[in-house]
């Protein structure tokens, strides 16, 4: 046990001080500390790479990455894998691959979340469901009527729907399982187009490609990839270490240096327009191990992000709102269209002091999310597929006020329009109304959550306010 600790997120943009913090080192230790602290409001971390106030707690905070195993079975020539709340998504992968020669059915841009975290707020890849679809079976450790913890088992139903996806409200995850897959290889190159009909159409011979909507340029740069059946050769391990030097250090160097240091908007934009394509090798395709060529190392570089996510059918709209959001917060005040200004002025979000506060400063990542069976993961939907637009900002944390405000704005306005729906886990400016208005199954996970936590003990502040149009205090 530990006290009076301050912990910050990766991002520095959230930090809190719990009470208590305990690391439990088994299962059986989890029930004896709920037990141990029964009337206490409980949170569970993992490994804080969220943006959002989702892991915030002032009171009792369980810190899991001790419950780390990895177990995979064959059950009827399919691999099934348990895997526990703490395990770091990139120790699952290799754990996967030396058991069984299996990996993850979905495997996110980030690999240093815990895979609870990683399900518990919809993390996804691109052209596949989110990693939440994919689980089949959630134990969640929880209170009964009479006060006593347990673990119960969820493998079913709009129980497991909800268990999916449920930002911490059902209990504390211990552990969860899914069936896995065989490792298998991707194919990858890059191509740029100008027009974003183009890109989307490539989709079809390319379903894992994921594409960046380029700044002061507004081209698209696909990163093409496709499953394929021939293995990886030396020239992956040549583009990985370009890749890796390239655009994973170099890239982001230069990205620190005009978001921190050398900050004239002409700067920012003539690296866009003309120095970044010259750095990007085009039709250069190469094949490697899915977990290498789907993942990047964002992690190396401290930052902040939003991420929104909106239908195929209303991509091209929103990406134009985005672009005049963009051209207007960075110093053109006459770049939005009417019905943009008409919106955001009836939104109460109009403000001409907002023009040449915020210079965006980074490719804007597009990835196709398949429609999830959750209740409120972000992709969750019966028919459509989703879009996320991401945003990255590498401004220092004490310097973050503009990006948020730019991150309030496009993320109002684009759930007005499009009903747009911010990830749980990034920058998350919304409110009560909101949610309610964009997530069409949030009753029945309310209904769900107060059925598991009847006495709201596994909840913070945030997701009492957001998921429940609650206002309270932590004890």
């Amino acid at each position: 046990m530990i006290n009076g600790q301050t912990w910050q997120n990766f991002g520095r943009n959230v930090s809190f001080r719990p009470k208590t913090i305990y690391q439990p080192k088994s299962e059986e230790e989890v029930l004896r500390i709920l037990d141990s602290q029964r009337g206490s409001r409980i949170r569970v971390i993992g490994r804080l790479h969220s943006y959002s106030e989702a892991s915030c707690c002032e009171d009792v905070l369980l810190d899991l990455q001790h419950l780390n195993t990895v177990r995979t079975e064959k059950r009827d020539d399919r691999v099934w894998a348990t895997i526990g709340a703490g395990c770091q998504v990139k120790h699952a992968l290799v754990e996967l691959e030396r058991q069984a020669g299996v990996t993850l059915p979905a495997v996110g841009l980030i690999t240093e979340q815990a895979i609870a975290g990683a399900v518990s707020t919809g993390t996804h890849g691109s052209g596949k469901h989110s990693l939440s679809h994919y689980v089949a079976e959630v134990r969640v450790a929880r209170y009964t009527e009479s006060g006593e913890a347990v673990i119960r088992t969820i493998n079913t139903g709009p129980e497991l729907q909800a268990a999916r996806c449920s930002l911490g409200c059902l209990g504390v995850i211990v552990s969860v399982g899914l069936w896995v897959r065989p490792q298998y290889c991707v194919e990858e190159h890059f191509r740029r187009y100008d027009a974003l009909a183009d890109v989307v159409a490539a989709e079809e011979m390319y379903p894992l490609q994921q594409f960046f909507l380029i700044p002061w340029r507004w081209d698209y740069w696909a990163q093409h990839r496709r499953e394929v059946a021939n293995s990886g050769n030396w020239r992956a391990l040549i583009y990985q270490a370009y890749f890796f030097a390239v655009m994973e250090v170099g890239l982001h160097l230069i990205v620190l240096f005009l978001s921190k240091w050398f900050r004239p908007r002409w700067a920012t934009h003539t690296f866009f327009r003309r120095v970044l394509p010259l750095t990007v090798i085009r039709h250069w395709n190469v094949v490697g191990k899915s977990q290498d060529m789907l993942v990047m190392e964002h992690e190396l570089f401290r930052h902040v992000e939003i991420e929104v996510f909106v239908k195929r059918s209303k991509l091209d709209y929103a990406l134009r709102v985005v672009r005049e959001l963009v051209c207007f917060f960075d110093g053109d005040s006459k770049a939005l269209a009417s019905a943009t200004s008409a919106r955001l002025e009836q939104l109460g979000l109009l403000d001409p002091t907002d023009v040449s506060t915020y210079t965006h400063c980074y490719p804007i990542c597009i990835r196709r999310i398949l429609p999830d069976d959750t209740l409120i993961s972000m992709a969750s939907s019966d028919d459509e597929d989703s879009y996320s637009i991401s945003f990255n900002c590498y401004a220092r944390p004490s310097e973050l006020r503009a990006f948020n405000r730019f991150s309030e704005v496009l993320t109002r306005i684009l759930a007005s329009l499009f009903e747009a729906r911010p990830h749980w886990g990034k920058i998350c400016p919304m409110d009560a109304a909101m949610v309610k208005s964009i997530y069409p199954q949030l009753a029945e996970f309310q209904r769900i959550s107060a059925e598991f936590d009847p006495d709201a003990r596994f909840r913070n502040d945030w997701a009492s306010r957001l998921l429940f149009g609650e206002q309270s205090n932590e004890a």
